[in-house]
C-alpha cells in the first residue's frame, strides 16, 4: 500500500477523532493525491479488505472495538485554486484553513463557518452550517469517487440535501473536490465577527472537554439543547459520558468514555425527549459500525 500514500500500522484510534475513544485499527494510509485514493480503493477491493474514510474526527461516534481494515485519510488532498471567482478545493483541507485561505483572497461568503470542527470533505458530507448560512448556498458542484475508485461530477441541483443532510452521507462514496462560488466583501469586518463568533462558542459550548459537536440536529422551532435541558439532562451521566452542563446538546467525554457510553446516553436522552415533549430527535452524529472482515480474506496485505 506504500505507493498509494503513507502507511501507519496498529493505530490508536483514540487520537483521531474528538471524542477520544475507539479501538485499534490494523492501518491507516494518509493518501497523497486522487490518482492514489483511486488506485488504494482497487486495490482494498481486489484483497477484501474494509476501509474507512475518516476526516477529522468530529462528528463520529467510532466503535470500542478494533478494526481489523484500512483507515483512510485524506489530510493530503488540500488543494485550492481561484479563477474567476469559482473556487476548486480539495477535501482534506480543515475547514478553518479553507474559510482563512478564502479570507486571503478577498472571499467572505464563508466566514460564519469559521469554528466547525473537521475537514472541508466532513461539512460537505453533512452539509455543515451555522449562524443561518450552510455550506452548500455557495456550492456548484462536488466531485465523488465510488467505492469502484470512479469519479463522478454532480452539479449542486442534481443533489439530494437538506438540514444537516446530504445524500452521500452513510454510504461508501467518497467526496473528493468541490468548486464553490466566491464572493468578496469586506475582509476586516468578517475577521472582526470571526473573533466574536469564536468568543460566542467559548462561551457556551464546552470546548474544554473531549467532544463532537452538536449531538442532534434542531427540530423545526424548536433548540435540541433547549429540549434536553428542559427534559432535566443536564449533569445526566452514564460510565464516563455526561451531558454538558453548558450546552444540553453536547455529550462530553470527561471520564474516559466508551463509545458504548455515548451510544446509550443518546438513547436515554431521545426516549426522554420523547416522552416528556412528544418530540423526537434526529440524530446528526454518525455512529460507526466496523465492516467485517471475511474469515479467508483475513490474511496479511503485502
Amino acid at each position: 500500500m506504500k505507493e498509494y500514500g503513507e502507511v501507519l500500522e496498529n493505530i490508536d484510534l483514540k487520537k483521531y477523532n474528538t471524542y477520544g475513544i475507539g479501538g485499534h485499527a490494523k492501518y491507516l494510509v494518509k493518501v497523497d493525491t486522487i490518482k492514489h485514493l483511486e488506485g488504494l480503493l482497487k486495490y482494498l477491493k481486489k484483497e477484501k479488505m474494509p476501509w474507512y474514510i475518516l476526516g477529522g474526527g468530529s462528528n463520529v461516534i467510532l466503535p470500542d472495538e478494533d478494526f481489523a481494515g484500512v483507515i483512510i485519510k485524506l489530510d493530503k488532498l488540500n488543494k485550492i485554486d481561484f479563477n474567476n471567482d469559482i473556487i476548486y478545493s480539495e477535501v482534506g483541507i480543515t475547514l478553518a484553513n479553507f474559510v482563512n485561505t478564502l479570507l486571503n483572497e478577498g472571499y467572505t461568503n464563508f466566514s460564519n463557518l469559521m469554528g466547525i470542527p473537521g475537514t472541508l470533505g466532513g461539512a460537505i458530507l453533512g452539509n455543515a452550517g451555522a449562524y443561518n448560512s450552510s455550506i452548500f448556498d455557495d456550492l456548484i458542484s462536488l466531485s465523488v469517487m465510488d467505492s469502484f475508485g470512479v469519479i463522478k461530477k454532480y452539479a449542486k441541483e442534481d443533489i439530494k440535501y437538506g438540514y444537516r443532510y446530504t445524500e452521500f452521507k452513510g454510504k461508501k462514496n467518497i467526496i473528493v473536490a468541490a468548486e464553490f462560488k466566491g464572493i468578496k466583501g469586506d475582509v476586516a469586518l468578517a475577521r472582526e465577527k470571526i473573533t466574536e463568533n469564536l468568543q460566542k462558542r467559548k462561551n457556551t459550548q464546552p470546548l474544554e472537554y473531549k467532544n463532537a459537536g452538536s449531538v442532534f440536529k434542531n427540530p423545526v422551532n424548536y433548540s435540541a439543547g433547549f429540549l434536553i435541558e428542559h427534559a432535566n439532562l443536564k449533569g445526566f451521566t452514564i460510565g464516563g459520558a455526561k451531558v454538558s452542563m453548558k450546552h444540553a446538546n453536547f455529550i462530553i467525554n470527561f471520564d474516559n468514555a466508551k463509545s458504548r457510553d455515548i451510544i446509550d446516553l443518546i438513547t436515554v436522552i431521545k426516549k426522554t425527549v420523547k416522552k416528556d415533549f412528544d418530540i423526537s430527535l434526529d440524530l446528526e452524529q454518525v455512529i460507526v459500525k466496523w465492516e467485517k472482515l471475511d474469515e479467508e480474506s483475513k490474511k496479511e496485505i503485502k
